[in-house]
């Protein structure tokens, strides 16, 4: 007798639910997270609430100050320009949190092809972690007004 694994993702393209932020913050679609960033239809729904959860923390964390000074009851509610339905701020903040979380799926995991030109490949197509994490601060940096800066240790 022959007995055969099919695998399916069935259960991780189905509607994942929001992950909540703090209140001030907006909560956060994983199956929004996973068409910005292209992220694969690999992961459960509890893989990608956690990685959204700890970028959320990280991100939030990290722009502290810049709300600490903010008069408003949320970020939706800071004055920027529009865009279709949201704000600038909105868009930003949601954009700094995917690219920091697809940071921590590139640092974590590799492609499935593990051979030496497996490996090649997938270094020359795939943004690394740093370069998601670059993404990240440079939105942020747009989002509270920071000047930008690349600096190049030699």
């Amino acid at each position: 007798m022959v007995s055969s694994f099919i695998p399916t993702n069935s259960a991780i393209t189905a509607d994942n639910p929001p992950v909540k932020n703090d209140g001030w913050y907006p909560d956060l679609d994983p199956d929004d997270f996973k068409k910005v960033t292209g992220l694969p239809a690999i992961h459960g729904p509890e893989r990608l609430s956690a990685e959204l959860q700890s970028a959320m923390i990280e991100v939030n964390a990290s722009i502290a100050s810049w709300r600490a000074i903010q008069t408003v009851s949320s970020l939706a509610n800071v004055v920027s320009a529009a865009y279709g339905d949201e704000t600038e701020k909105l868009v930003l903040y949601r954009l700094a949190v995917f690219y920091r979380a697809r940071a921590e799926f590139v640092a974590t995991e590799r492609d499935y092809d593990a051979t030496k030109d497996g490996h090649a490949k997938a270094d020359a197509l795939e943004p690394t972690a740093s370069d998601w994490k670059r993404k990240s601060q440079e939105t942020l940096a747009r989002l509270t007004g920071r000047s930008r800066a690349v600096v190049e240790l030699i």
